[in-house]
């Protein structure tokens, strides 16, 4: 199989109900129209799961099958769902850029992880799970953001792009920041958006009644000189054409509290996604608060080991 090229890679949006996905195919669509790549409308289905299917989309785990639900009547839904979310895109893009789509069987998280391979991005709808379900069936989003070959962007159901602007990029003082904040502006180009550097500390958070004022304020003035060299080295490797907006904020919060209560108003978060064996990438604590509680959606960006 052949890989596309650059220009030519999808969005690739997972999509189940287009009833309760607006929110989803709203998102996706102006990203397509936006960064002028084809949109590709994925619905995975599973009804009578074999021996030897993938599970959880892990590989190897495996359930026996099913001889309750009807694999025709499931496929024959499936469809039809996929047809009225491919009708619903082509309406509102009006021939904007190409909307294909698609119905693959297996479980969502490992077809979509497939999937993301030949994809520009990926793109999935927070559903609002309770804790108990979040428990006991995980979270498809938060398994493709760890796997994903692409950069994933997590839409929350409810989402709503009016009234929100710019685009917040969460750093961690580590050397993938710089990474993270020349994607993020590129996207904010693309998307003529500010953006707001944040970077939260959580020593400060947890041990400030321990500190004095003196380090405090030490703590403080080292974020803030980090945050400005940081970008400083943004604004040299950018292009000349590029004069988007970029401002620094530097908060004694703790990181996943600081970027929720950051994309109340913003537009997009941007945070990279940590690799510390190439075997086994994981979201870590804030990126997986973000998931289940930003109000705006959230972009993860899969960063080198």
């Amino acid at each position: 199989m052949s890989t596309p090229s650059a220009s030519t890679a999808p969005v690739l949006a997972g999509v189940q109900d287009p009833e309760t996905e607006g929110a989803l195919l709203d998102y996706a669509g102006r990203l397509a129209v936006s960064s002028g790549h084809p949109l590709r409308l994925v619905h995975v289905f599973q009804a009578n799961v074999l021996f030897g299917d993938p599970i959880l989309g892990l590989p190897g785990a495996m359930q026996p099958q099913s001889m309750i639900i009807d694999d025709s009547a499931v496929g024959r839904l499936a469809e039809q769902r996929l047809a009225e979310a491919k009708a619903r895109v082509r309406d509102a893009l009006d021939g904007a850029v190409e909307v294909t789509g698609e119905l693959l069987r297996g479980h969502a998280a490992h077809v979509l992880i497939k999937e993301s391979h030949e994809a520009h991005r990926v793109v999935i709808q927070r559903r609002q799970l309770s804790r108990v379900r979040r428990v006991f069936t995980g979270s498809v989003s938060a398994r493709v953001a760890a796997h994903a070959n692409c950069p994933v962007t997590v839409v929350p159901e409810d989402w709503s792009a009016e009234g929100r602007t710019g685009i917040v990029v969460g750093i961690s003082g580590d050397k993938s920041d710089d990474q993270v904040l020349a994607y993020a502006l590129e996207e904010a180009d693309r998307l003529n958006q500010p953006v707001t550097v944040l970077h939260a500390l959580e020593l400060m958070a947890m041990h400030a009644e321990l500190a004095d004022h003196a380090t405090t304020r030490d703590w403080t003035m080292r974020a803030e000189a980090y945050v400005e060299d940081l970008i400083q080295r943004a604004r040299a490797h950018a292009p000349e054409a590029a004069r988007t907006p970029l401002a620094g904020r530097v908060l004694a919060e703790a990181p996943a509290d600081a970027l929720v209560a950051a994309s109340e108003a913003a537009a997009l978060v941007v945070v990279g996604r940590a690799s510390h064996l190439n075997a086994f990438p994981h979201l870590g604590g804030v990126t997986r608060a973000l998931l289940r509680e930003a109000a705006c959606p959230v972009e993860v960006l899969p960063l080198p080991a």
